[in-house]
Order: C-alpha cells, then structure tokens, then sequence
C-alpha cells in the first residue's frame, strides 16, 4: 500500500499536468488560428512535446524522485514517456485526417530544408524505436540504452519542426523557449553519458 505522505506527492504529477495543459490553452487562445481540429492536433504536439521533456529531464534525477515521490514514480516516468508518444501519434493522426493524406507519416527527402521542416516525421519514428527498446530492454541487454538515447535525436529535430513550422511558435519569445528546452535535454544528455562519479574513500 502506498503510504499517505506519498499518496499526497502524487498530486505534485497531477498539477504538473493541470499547468502544462494550461500552458498549452493560453497558447491556444493567443493564437486563435484554424478550426477546433487544427487546436486539437496543435494541442497534441505541444502536450506530446512537454511530456517528452519532462520524461528526458527527470531522467538525471530519478534517484532523488524516487525517494520523493516512492517507487511508483518509475512507472510514473513511463507512463509520461508513453502519453508523450501517443499525443505525438495523434498529431500526425489528425494532420492526416484533415489533409486527407497519409504522407504525414513519410519523411521529407526533396531537400535538407523540407527534412528538417518536417523533422517531426522522423523524430515520431525515433521516439517508437527508444520507447521499444526500452520496452526490450532485458531481451537487448546492453545495447537497449544506446538505443534510448534516440530520444534526444528526435527531441531535436521535434524542436527544429516547431521552430520552422508550428503555427503557436512564429513569435521570438516561442523560439527562444524550445531553444532553452533543447539547450536543457542537450545538458541532460551529456550528464547521462558522463561516467558516475565514485563516492569519496570507495573503490
């Protein structure tokens, strides 16, 4: 049974959530562009994209957010992981319902420009293949890690397609918030590659 002192840290995940979709509405409401559908699928974008950041974020502190919030916080960082992908599918999903065309799925190759315009597309597959691998990982031993890492790939060329394309992000102060996003996971990724430091007189 959970105790009560976590059962109450819980609700810190819950206003995580109630902010980030508030942030997404007063997004919304500043640009008032297109119909319910195109909100719908905007929406999606950036609710799937914050909850790719906070997974990739929390993954350098998860010793200490376990001790916080209990055990349960493990299954809480996938759980986020998994809802970012499935916002992230719909997306696409709702693109290609209102354009009537499954090219959405199919990354831009006529030129380096339309790739990275459309780096969602390929960013939508790399973030499938890490979260598989992570599902895999104790059939792929060592090398499920690595496989991982293509989070941070797809969180990249994810932010260069907001930059280039996403209607909500045109404006400066936009931009310069998904470079400080990407400048943040950047940093996580190379924490993560550093070797852990030994605790002092072990060896």
């Amino acid at each position: 049974m959970v105790s009560k002192g976590k059962s109450q840290k819980t609700w810190y995940l819950v206003l995580v959530g109630v902010v980030a979709l508030s942030l997404v509405i007063i997004v919304e409401v500043l640009e008032p562009s297109g119909t319910p559908l195109n909100w719908a699928i905007r929406g999606a974008a950036m609710l799937g994209y914050l909850s790719v950041f906070l997974a990739s974020l929390s993954s350098i502190y998860v010793r200490e957010l376990v001790k916080f919030f209990g055990r349960p916080f493990i299954k809480v960082h996938h759980i986020v992981s998994v809802a970012g992908l499935i916002l992230l599918t719909l997306h696409p999903l709702g693109f290609a319902w209102d354009s009537k065309s499954m090219a959405v799925f199919i990354p831009a190759t006529d030129s380096w420009l339309s790739f990275f315009q459309w780096g969602g597309r390929p960013a939508w597959y790399l973030l499938g293949i890490a979260a598989l691998a992570a599902v895999l990982r104790k059939g792929l031993v060592r090398s499920w890690r690595a496989i991982h890492y293509l989070n941070y790939l797809a969180f990249a060329l994810g932010t260069v397609h907001a930059i280039l394309l996403g209607t909500n992000f045109q404006n400066l102060v936009a931009r310069v918030v998904l470079i400080l996003m990407a400048l943040a996971i950047a940093v996580v990724f190379v924490r993560r590659r550093m070797p852990a430091r030994k605790a002092p007189g072990k060896r």
